[in-house]
């Protein structure tokens, strides 16, 4: 991602540090200091090797764009690149191993796009910049777009919540629209992850909810159906490039977090899901791997280690859970893989109107898995 300029890296490392494919180096754009002053944001992509061609050329309509069809199936598939003024495509709810384009964006610009979310109602949630230097916490925002009300996906803006206290990168709710937000956001004052919970009925955020286990930046986070959240972070950043792995466990998505254990074996930070078990999906990024865990709170037992197609940042699952949607920057593409524990295959993959150039970052389901949440109806 990349960082405030990518993804899995700041802008990108995701933005998570931007989060796709990654060169080290510099993006070259300025954050803001608590000073005044302005430092360089982190580009830590890594390097990688394509594997297949960049797909079928695809250019959306002048003027922004399209809709859907009048008579489409409610839902589909949500792709995000973090260097496009378009920011986020959307894909019709059937399969599509034959690679056709988008059908649609969200209205809007959208810019530095590391992960993005769908809650049970297929409200899609975007953490992103309104201005292509995204360097001014201002310029932060978190957007949610409707998914209930319409069968189709690219549904309109509900509202964006600003985020001021950092780059927002990834977010999970079971309903954005009626129940909080939980962000993954960069610190560059501190150089630090931290969570931060928003709701869109307010439209703003709480104080970041920081914890002394957080030692790098963050990428991932995930909600499970008690209320409790988990950050997925680096455990270090040194000349703006994070290494190592820690998840780190918030009771009560608040309070001081510890860093879960059992996870010794993840050597990369990357994007995070829960399962219909319960189970923890987090993406080894920059090894091309998931590791399933079991427990997490904080004590992990894994499941299982997949490898996937290529580097892998942010995904989620359908909405009965079985299919894993997943960002892969390597290729440039989405890649869709039948998620049915113990095994973990790959199905497909889509590029058309995706681009590795601008470094896709996340693919996800719209709604996500909704028999994850046991509590009140969303």
């Amino acid at each position: 991602m990349r960082y405030l300029k990518s993804a899995l890296g700041a802008a990108s490392v995701i933005a998570m540090v931007g989060c796709s494919v990654m060169n080290s180096g510099s993006s070259g754009s300025t954050l803001p200091t608590a000073g005044g002053q302005t430092q360089t944001a982190p580009n830590l992509v890594i390097k990688w090797t394509p594997i297949n061609s960049a797909g079928k050329a695809f250019q959306l309509p002048r003027g922004g764009e399209t809709r859907p069809a009048s008579g489409m199936q409610r839902g589909g598939n949500y792709a995000s690149e973090f260097r496009s003024s378009v920011g986020v495509f959307g894909y019709s709810p059937k399969p599509n191993n034959m690679n056709q384009p988008p059908v649609c964006t969200p209205p809007g610009s959208r810019y530095n796009v590391n992960g993005i979310a769908s809650d049970e109602k297929g409200n899609l949630i975007v953490p992103a910049s309104s201005h292509p230097g995204g360097n001014n916490t201002a310029d932060w925002n978190i957007s949610v777009y409707q998914g209930t009300a319409q069968p189709q996906i690219c549904g309109g803006l509900l509202g964006s919540i600003p985020d001021m206290t950092g780059q927002p990168v990834d977010a999970a709710s079971f309903n954005a629209v009626t129940m909080p937000i939980a962000v993954s956001e960069i610190n560059f004052t501190t150089k630090k992850g931290e969570l931060v919970m928003c709701s869109l009925g307010t439209l703003s955020c709480g104080a970041p909810v920081t914890s002394s286990a957080i030692t790098g930046y963050s990428a991932g986070v995930a909600m499970d159906a008690s209320g409790n959240c988990w950050l997925s972070t680096s455990k270090k950043v040194d000349n703006g490039i994070p290494s190592g792995f820690r998840l780190v466990y918030f009771a009560g998505c608040a309070g001081n977090g510890v860093a879960a254990t059992g996870t010794s074996g993840q050597s990369s930070y990357g994007g995070l899901f829960i399962d219909n078990q319960g189970n923890i999906g987090s993406f080894d990024a920059f090894n091309s791997n998931l590791y399933v865990y079991s427990g997490c709170n904080p004590g992990c037992s894994m499941v299982g280690k997949f490898p996937m197609m290529g580097q892998s940042f942010y995904g989620n699952l359908n909405g009965s859970g079985g299919k894993l949607a997943v960002g892969d920057p390597t290729n440039g593409s989405v890649d869709v893989y039948n998620y049915s524990l113990p095994t973990v295959s790959l199905r497909y993959s889509f590029n058309a109107g995706l681009s590795r150039s601008r470094n896709v970052e996340s693919g996800i389901f719209a709604p996500t898995n909704q028999r994850m949440h046991q509590g009140p109806p969303p």
